[in-house]
């Protein structure tokens, strides 16, 4: 080969090494670059790890084998209130109550599966009450080998259980006292009705008096009167304990509202006729008939008509009327009296509250309990009531709603205003404990022509019922057993009539009376007319 050929050989080889050598610098560059790049990427990941790891919400701490802290974060520090310097090279256990360092090494133990693995227990901070935590444990492996942990403080859920404890102590508590208090209530209304019986009954039979003088007769009138108004009151306080525990039953069957209403006017007149009152009705609905109970109805009316009459100054204007609404009716009952203002009117309907102000006379004031008693009662008719008023001294209005039906077929007539004489053959057996009731009762029943044996408790009752007697009259309430003791024991002997009476009224007394074998439960102060009224039924069906 020419040498020119050989020289030029060579240094085309040379040339394309020298090419091939740019070409890899370049390459080894780039990679250099790369890894800049890559390694700069990593540091700031690090440092953003770092951040994240620092400044998480939670707790975290990484341990080696030994469970001895390597590093935690900021969250951590603050839980414990100890600086980095001081935890790391720590154990972990050394910071836990001492009852809680066995379970949390066997839980160390039990993650080396590296699963996630939870505990409980207490951490010794620097300052104050131990602290419960919630530990969460993973294994870790590779170059920071051991484990990672986070701890979550459980003081507000502890604080939350407490509280919830609290507030389910109180609420039995209260429910203890609340139960306490009907309980008491319902003995109280027993021992107000019981002395008031002999006086109603003793002021109803001396009215009843042909040749009594008019000034008599009007004194009397006054006593029924506020007799009869103390045990009106009495029955609002176990009215708005039925309601507020749901107990309040209502008979449905169909009632003539216009009735209803002319009724509780009726009983109002007096009152109605001493405070000179004008009075205007409307009653123009075609259609009066609901379903509900005429006694709770009337109750309701009276409570709206009497609180017009009370709140109105003398002379003032009431009106009641009602009307149709497809097939609802809707009653009111209006005045121009004292008004009620907005503050009061958002409260009206709660129990123990007043409509009227600082100022008001006290002729007004009383429980406040009609119009809780007015909503309980409508509610369970399915009814609405709303009150409205322009405000002070600019009257007030009430306005009921409630479902119609058709008038029925067969309209119960009224019963008897006054009971059929009885005949002289008809023997009571009368057992009260109360002396002033007992005598009282006694000689009203012998002048109304019935012969009466009297016993003061279960076991004299006894001892003397083998007399033949036709209607059983007895307290519920006796010293030595009660009323329904005795009912039973006489009618495993013979079949018995009996009127209860009682100073508790409730459904449940009620019922009880019945099961016993009472035909008949009255509620005390009794009514005497009412209870002449009772005996009579019974013993002509006897």
């Amino acid at each position: 080969m020419p040498l020119d050929d050989a020289v030029g050989g060579a240094l085309g080889t040379l040339m394309a090494e020298v090419e091939r050598l740019k070409r890899v610098e370049e390459q080894l560059r780039a990679e250099n670059d790369h890894l800049l790049d890559a390694q700069r990427l990593l540091e700031e990941n690090r440092d953003q790890y770092s951040d994240l790891f620092d400044l998480a919400p939670i707790a975290w701490l990484t341990l080696d084998e030994q469970g001895i802290i390597k590093n935690l974060n900021l969250a951590a520090m603050t839980l414990l209130g100890f600086g980095r310097g001081y935890l790391i090279g720590t154990p972990l256990a050394a910071l836990l109550r001492s009852d809680d360092r066995r379970r949390f090494l066997d839980h160390l133990l039990a993650s080396q599966q590296n699963e996630l693995l939870s505990c409980e227990a207490r951490l010794l901070p620097r300052e104050g009450a131990p602290i419960p935590v919630r530990l969460s444990t993973r294994r870790t492996k590779g170059t920071n080998e051991g484990h990672a942990i986070t701890l979550l403080d459980l003081r507000e859920r502890e604080a939350a259980t407490a509280e919830r404890k609290r507030l389910t102590a109180a609420e039995r508590e209260a429910r203890t006292a609340n139960e306490a208090k009907d309980q008491f209530i319902a003995m109280l209304s027993h021992e107000l009705r019981t002395p008031l019986t002999p006086v109603l009954a003793a002021a109803s039979a001396l009215a009843e008096l042909e040749d009594l003088p008019e000034e008599i007769r009007h004194t009397l009138a006054i006593v029924q009167r506020n007799v009869t108004t103390e045990a009106q009151l009495i029955d609002d306080l176990l009215d708005i304990t039925r309601i507020a525990h749901g107990k309040l039953r209502v008979a449905k069957v169909p009632v003539d509202a216009h009735r209803a209403l002319g009724e509780a006017l009726e009983l109002l007149s007096p009152e109605l006729a001493s405070r000179k009152h004008e009075l205007s009705l409307d009653l123009t609905a075609e259609h009066f008939w609901v379903e509900g109970d005429a006694t709770r109805l009337q109750q309701v009316f009276w409570n709206l008509l009497r609180n017009s009459i009370k709140f109105t100054p003398p002379g003032g204007q009431i009106a009641v009327r009602t009307w149709n609404s497809g097939e609802r009716l809707l009653a009111e009952v209006s005045d121009n009296g004292r008004g009620i203002d907005v503050e009061t009117m958002t409260r009206l309907f709660r129990p123990f509250e007043q409509a009227f102000d600082d100022d008001a006379p006290s002729s007004v004031r009383g429980l406040g309990l009609g119009l809780p008693i007015c909503r309980g009662i409508l509610n369970e008719h399915g009814a609405t009531i709303v009150a409205s008023s322009q405000g002070r001294g600019r009257g007030s209005r009430f306005v009921i709603e409630i479902g119609t039906i058709d008038r029925p077929t067969l309209v119960p007539s009224a019963p008897p205003s006054t009971p059929p004489a009885p005949g002289r053959s008809v023997r009571i057996l009368l057992v009260e404990d109360h002396e002033d009731t007992a005598d009282i009762f006694e000689r009203l029943l012998r002048r109304g022509g019935y012969e009466v044996q009297v016993a003061n408790s279960v076991q004299s009752a006894l001892a003397v019922s083998h007399e033949a007697f036709d209607v059983l009259l007895s307290d519920v309430g006796l010293a030595d057993g009660s009323g329904h003791d005795l009912m039973r024991s006489l009618r495993k002997t013979r079949p018995v009539k009996g009127i209860a009476l009682s100073g508790y009224g409730t459904e449940e007394d009620v019922r009880a009376s019945k099961e016993a074998g009472f035909s008949a439960h009255i509620t005390k102060p009794v009514n005497f007319g009412a209870l002449l009224e009772a005996i009579a039924s019974l013993s002509h069906r006897h």
